[in-house]
This record gives structure tokens, C-alpha cells and sequence, in this order.
């Protein structure tokens, strides 16, 4: 992945796999401090795991938000 909106897309596909409830709260008009806490804790683990792995650089890492 090399742009936030990939990250953001994979994230909720991801989301919508081991959380169907959670991702329900998807809007297109929320920014990232607007969703639950649960919601930005998952993603915040999810980009970690994503730069460790490889899959994103340490930059996008940093950059990316919900």
C-alpha cells in the first residue's frame, strides 16, 4: 500500500471481517476522533502491524489517519 486511502479501504475491509458491528459505524463524514475508541485503537494496531510487517513504509506509518 503506498497512499492513506488504501490503508483506510484495507482497514475497514479488515474491520468489516472480525467486527462486522464496529465497522456499521463507518461514515463518510467522520473524522478520526469521531469514531468510538475501540474503532481508533484497532486501527492504530492495524497501521503498527502494517509498518512491521512491511507493508507500508514507517513515513505512511506515521502520516496515515482515519
Amino acid at each position: 500500500m503506498k497512499t492513506q486511502t488504501q490503508v483506510r479501504n484495507n482497514f475497514w475491509q479488515y474491520l468489516a471481517e472480525v467486527n462486522p458491528e464496529l465497522r456499521k459505524e463507518k461514515r463518510s463524514k467522520k473524522t478520526q476522533n469521531d469514531y468510538c475508541t475501540d474503532i481508533r485503537c484497532l486501527f492504530v494496531d492495524y497501521v503498527d502491524h502494517l509498518q512491521k510487517d512491511g507493508t507500508i513504509s514507517e513515513k505512511l506509518a506515521n502520516k496515515v489517519t482515519l
